[in-house]
């Protein structure tokens, strides 16, 4: 669980950021649906995603380097 982006907002971030820097992809791929959350749940997370965790990866990482080109949608 150490590796999966679960929790907050801003341990989603960190924690992205993280495997971005030691991994360092090309493409990113991401799974919405983990568990048995109602889909208003799952609506709110991809919600998350697109308006606060990926723009703020991208802002970290610059819009020029590879992984953040990969989270382009």
């Amino acid at each position: 669980r150490a590796n999966l982006p679960v929790g907050s907002v801003n341990q989603v971030i960190d924690k992205m950021l993280e495997e971005i820097s030691i991994l360092r992809p090309k493409h990113i791929a991401l799974q919405t649906q983990l568990g048995d959350f109602d889909q208003k749940t799952m609506l709110r997370q991809i919600e998350l995603w697109g308006e606060k965790i990926i723009p703020a990866i991208k802002k970290e990482l610059g819009r020029n380097q590879p992984a953040a080109q990969a989270l382009a949608a």
